[in-house]
């Protein structure tokens, strides 16, 4: 493992666990709902979950979970993934396919040919068709819709408000290099380790979440985090990139991490465009808000740098 250590892994897992079972009997829910892409937030959600159904059962409170896999023009191989997971772990997992309600949407229609967020708002209709989906599901079952953003996501704000948005937010304070170390301590398969992130939704050609954003994560989180430490507010305005000691910031952070200053320019603009989705919160149940409470190196600080630095140059 790259950032956690074990006892980080086993600490984070059990706090997550704990959390949800004492929300779900908190709230008389009669369990979980969660959408399985392939991907690896969902991977470790998934297996959260699943202990803490065991967990609320041992103690005498009945809970179930539906686990659902939402095909929407998907690539197979997403498909593929989540069902290797789901034979892992032992887990029963439905599938359903939304293409021909995606393809007759009269959203589509209202599209102009060639637009230039043509792509982004087709992946728009497909990732708020799954949500439906899931609520639809939750509501039925008397379930909680489980959240699967991380931090990183966060701050590039690379998700869909009212898409894949849950009611439970579970590794928001997660990043998503953390997010792998989590999956190899939990024992997820090779096939969704060894895959780098994406959208799911065709954005791009590759699917992959880095040609949308320019570079890989590792190094979107150094960049966010490093920018935070110098004071600079991801939420705030764009002047911002204009004074001096950010420009030379960013001149640095180039620097360290190999990489053209537009590059590390793109990754900040990406996260001041998508400040409006950030900054006047969620309304969601945050369980696992504090990444000191579950032993995580705080964001935006030194010893962050150091670790995620040592990683990409190595």
């Amino acid at each position: 493992m790259k950032f956690l250590t074990k006892k980080q892994c086993k600490k984070f897992i059990n706090l997550a666990v704990a959390r949800i079972a004492e929300y779900i009997k908190g709230n008389n829910l009669k369990g979980i709902t969660l959408g399985i892409s392939g991907g690896i937030d969902s991977a470790i959600v998934s297996v959260i979950g699943l202990r803490a159904i065991d967990l609320l059962k041992k103690d005498g409170y009945e809970a179930n979970y539906e686990y659902v896999f939402l095909d929407c023009e998907s690539d197979p191989i997403d498909y593929r993934r989540a069902k290797a997971h789901a034979k892992v772990f032992g887990y029963k997992l439905k599938y359903l396919d939304l293409s021909k309600w995606y393809q007759v949407s009269p959203l589509l229609r209202s599209i102009p040919k060639n637009h230039l967020r043509e792509k982004v708002a087709k992946g728009n209709i497909k990732c708020r068709l799954r949500m439906i989906s899931l609520y639809h599901s939750a509501q039925l079952n008397g379930h909680i819709y489980l959240d699967t953003d991380d931090l990183s996501e966060e701050y590039m704000g690379f998700w869909t408000k009212h898409g894949d948005e849950g009611d439970v937010k579970i590794i928001q304070h997660v990043t998503k290099s953390e997010l792998y170390d989590l999956g190899k301590y939990l024992g997820v398969p090779k096939i969704i380790l060894e895959s780098k992130p994406g959208d799911g939704l065709k954005v791009t050609e590759s699917n992959m979440a880095s040609d949308q954003l320019g570079l890989e994560y590792i190094y979107i989180e150094y960049i966010i985090s490093e920018m935070i430490r110098a004071k600079f507010d991801c939420n705030g305005s764009w002047d911002q990139l204009e004074k001096r000691k950010f420009k030379v910031k960013i001149k640095q952070i180039a620097s360290e991490i190999g990489k053209e200053e537009a590059a590390v320019y793109k990754v900040i603009r990406q996260s001041l465009k998508t400040a409006f989705k950030r900054k006047y919160g969620d309304s969601v149940k945050h369980l696992l808000p504090n990444r000191k409470e579950f032993g995580f190196i705080e964001f935006g600080t030194e010893e962050f740098a150091k670790k995620q630095l040592y990683e990409i140059k190595k």
